[in-house]
């Protein structure tokens, strides 16, 4: 700013100076016109350099309290997280210890259970295991964001794997009127190194969303192999997804048009943390759909070499820590 006053005033003071000097008539308009128009354009280059240097000023300024706002931002999430990691501690413990002891009753070891109360009990059970599975998304969800999810990776059969898992969602299917069927390839899949109960908690999750969010038909998880990836998939003949939808479904706390129509159980979190577990073991989760009422398919492909996993160590059941 000083710098172009400086220049200003110095071309005023040589153009000034020549007008009087002794010339001409002709050569003293031309110097006071130069003069006037000197003075002009000097005022405009001051004023503007003048309002530049206050817009740059007025932005350093928004940038440092945006710069504060960010920071303050980054501190509430991380109380947040905090938060939602010490409730959902302290509510699985006493979910889990319900679950517990509903399923012995369940069992007989507290002595016969009249059918009526028995069919009472099935249903606290299985709002009792959303309300688990809900905690346990909670708590994953913190822990991604803190970087703090552990991974024990182990060879694995895939069939059993995934056998289990439906097995566990028999009764909620059965209780539905729903078909829960499993397929399974010509030839058995080669072992995976992945970490089983990630694995588990993903398919676990696509089979209860396919259960809740169907109404006729069924649900049925296959098995595929190719020479370098298997494939779970998981489809259903429920109320679809709507294509506006299909980008953004793997978002934290969304859910789709179609699933707002409708009062299920859910806060949106279990494909985040599904895609999350996913891309720890290098593979990648979808959803395929051809709209709304027309079914939803999700896909789990998991290579057959792990890439996340260091060579050598494949073999051996290991304990990493991912960011």
């Amino acid at each position: 700013m000083i710098g172009t006053q400086a220049l200003v005033v110095a071309q005023f003071i040589l153009i000034g100076s020549m007008f009087f000097f002794p010339q001409s008539l002709t050569n003293r308009i031309l110097v006071g016109v130069t003069l006037l128009g000197t003075t002009i354009m000097g005022w405009y280059v001051i004023r503007s350099v003048k309002v530049e240097i206050e817009r740059k000023e007025e932005l350093q300024k928004l940038s440092d309290s945006l710069a504060i706002a960010n920071e303050r931002l980054k501190e509430l999430d991380t109380t947040k997280s905090e938060f939602i990691s010490i409730a959902s501690h302290q509510l699985r413990t006493p979910l889990t210890a319900i679950k517990g002891y509903i399923s012995l009753l369940l069992e007989g070891s507290y002595g016969k259970v009249p059918a009526k109360i028995q069919d009472v009990l099935d249903k606290v059970y299985t709002v009792n295991s959303r309300l688990v599975h809900l905690v346990e998304d909670l708590l994953n969800v913190s822990r991604i964001e803190a970087g703090r999810i552990q991974y024990s990776f182990a060879l694995t059969q895939l069939e059993p794997l995934v056998a289990e898992v439906v097995d566990m969602f028999k009764p909620a299917a059965k209780q539905k009127k729903l078909s829960l069927t499993m397929r399974l390839p010509e030839k058995p899949l080669p072992q995976l190194t992945i970490d089983p109960n990630k694995i588990k908690e993903v398919v676990s999750n696509l089979i209860d969303n396919a259960l809740k969010y169907t109404k006729e038909g069924g649900v049925t998880v296959s098995l595929e192999g190719t020479p370098s990836v298997a494939r779970i998939i998981v489809t259903d003949t429920g109320i679809g997804i709507h294509p506006e939808d299909q980008k953004n479904l793997f978002e934290k706390f969304l859910r789709s048009k179609e699933t707002t129509k409708m009062v299920v159980s859910g806060a949106g979190l279990g494909l985040y943390v599904g895609k999350s577990f996913i891309a720890a073991h290098g593979g990648r989760i979808w959803a395929e759909s051809a709209g709304p009422d027309k079914g939803s398919r999700f896909i789990i492909e998991l290579p057959l070499i792990n890439p996340n996993i260091h060579a050598g160590t494949s073999d051996q059941p290991s304990s990493l820590e991912k960011a």
